[in-house]
């Protein structure tokens, strides 16, 4: 099935005499034709004058896609069937069939190919390779010379499969014409005589769904003089002419297509200054890292030069000893800190609502400000960050109560605690947990003794009712 990709598109196409220009719209499955044109070549105007003039009578604009239709003899194609092949292979094998394929040495041959839609998976590739003399192929870009741009250039027959790939077509050629037919996979070419009762509707089987407009009122030789355009207008709808750009003979470079150039150009210069500040932002990064690096080889160098003092100063071998020791140390000193995203799933955990952080929490080589948010002030909080076996020297930088809600802004250091730390934190924390399970304990007897409170006015009342009861019956014994 032919897949389409465009919604209008513009051909042209010529005779030895005659030029034509169709301007071809689709509408789904159905096609309809919005202008065309046709002029005989005159004394004063050349087939090279006349197909400008034809676009302009068309209304094609500068930016339309353009398929010329070329006709006339000097070129000639063949399916073959190859295997599954890698571009620069492929044309290394199609340059070798072009060697059998004509008699003409191929250094005077322009050649290119198309890629058909397979109809049995697995049986390769089924390439038509399209050839022409170098000659002939200049007198079609020499008609071309005065048409603003053309996007491809190439036989109306080499446009079929896998558009129409099932009917058959007719093109009349003087008193004779050339039958392209379907044969199981491949398309046979055969000459035959001019029908006497040729129309466009035979020769051009998809007619039913054309709507012809202005062509319909023109008569049928003139009809069928036109077939090759608009056989190259549905082409230039097809995905299959944006596929075979790259494969077929290349238009000359000053018929090529110059459209989108302000888009381009746009796109050109935004990208050249992302690609600008890019660079800045990492030439930027680099000097400040160059220049971190010359700060801690200043330091560097200045403790080297405190120890190389304090080794002139000490006199005892034991002092030497240690000075060399303390210098070792420095030496193989390595800085090792938890990452960021470590710090950050810690703080997740730690800081539990209503609690939550009001503001962009900062990191700076370790050293981490938030300022946190929360309906009450939470006094345990500033412990439990001291607690944490990754975070360490917490300190409250400022606190505030503004319209119900306590704000306090807090700094800490993303370190490894020491063992004596550690031993610390595990004896204070269970300390703190120990005295959480007190206090709930405390509570649950504290809810349950207020609940048997409730109960008891209740309960006296009933008591003293009974009470009351028997001493009346006493009463009545003894009377």
């Amino acid at each position: 099935m032919t897949k389409f990709v465009r919604n209008i598109c513009t051909a042209l196409s010529w005779s030895r005499q005659h030029c034509y220009v169709v301007r071809l719209q689709r509408s789904r499955d159905k096609f309809k034709l919005l202008a065309c044109w046709d002029a005989e070549v005159g004394k004063d105007q050349s087939l090279t004058e006349l197909l400008p003039a034809g676009l302009r009578q068309v209304d094609c604009g500068e930016q339309e896609f353009i398929v010329a239709a070329a006709s006339g003899g000097g070129w000639g194609s063949v399916d073959l069937q190859l295997p599954a092949l890698p571009e620069a292979e492929l044309r290394n094998a199609l340059q070798f069939e072009l060697r059998k394929q004509t008699p003409i040495a191929p250094e005077k041959l322009r050649w290119g190919y198309r890629v058909l839609a397979q109809r049995d998976k697995g049986a390769g590739l089924q390439v038509r390779l399209f050839y022409i003399k170098d000659d002939e192929w200049g007198r079609w870009c020499n008609v071309l010379n005065g048409v603003s741009h053309v996007d491809a250039i190439l036989p109306a027959p080499l446009c079929l499969d896998p558009l129409f790939e099932d009917d058959e077509f007719c093109f009349p050629e003087e008193n004779s014409c050339f039958v392209y037919r379907r044969d199981g996979a491949r398309r046979l070419v055969e000459r035959r005589e001019l029908p006497a009762a040729l129309d466009l509707a035979k020769a051009f089987p998809p007619l039913g769904s054309f709507q012809l407009g202005a062509l319909a009122e023109k008569p049928e030789q003139l009809q069928l003089a036109y077939m090759p355009a608009l056989l190259a207008a549905v082409y230039g709808l097809s995905e299959s002419s944006n596929l075979d750009q790259k494969t077929l003979i290349a238009p000359p470079e000053a018929l090529q297509a110059r459209r989108y150039f302000a888009s381009k150009l746009t796109a050109c210069a935004l990208l050249f200054f992302i690609c600008l500040s890019l660079g800045l932002g990492l030439l930027r990064q680099l000097q400040s890292r160059a220049a971190h690096l010359r700060r801690i080889d200043a330091e560097i160098s200045m403790v080297q030069a405190q120890l190389k003092a304090l080794k002139d100063e000490l006199g005892s071998p034991q002092e030497k000893e240690f000075a060399l020791n303390l210098e070792q140390e420095l030496r193989d000193n390595v800085l090792n800190s938890p990452s960021f995203p470590e710090v950050l799933l810690e703080l997740s955990n730690l800081i539990e609502p209503p609690t939550w952080a009001s503001s962009r929490l900062e990191w700076n080589a370790g050293q981490v400000t938030m300022q946190l948010q929360s309906p009450q002030r939470d006094l345990e909080l500033a412990g439990k960050l001291e607690e944490s076996p990754i975070l360490g020297d917490v300190r409250e930088l400022s606190s505030s109560y503004n319209q119900g809600s306590h704000i306090a802004r807090l700094t800490l250091n993303a370190r490894y605690d020491t063992p004596e730390e550690k031993t610390e934190f595990e004896q204070r924390r269970a300390r703190r947990l120990e005295a959480e399970k007190l206090a709930r304990e405390r509570q649950a007897q504290q809810d349950l003794a207020e609940e048997d409170l409730a109960e008891e006015p209740n309960g006296g009342g009933e008591n003293e009712a009974a009470a009351a009861e028997e001493d009346v019956g006493a009463e009545e014994i003894d009377d």
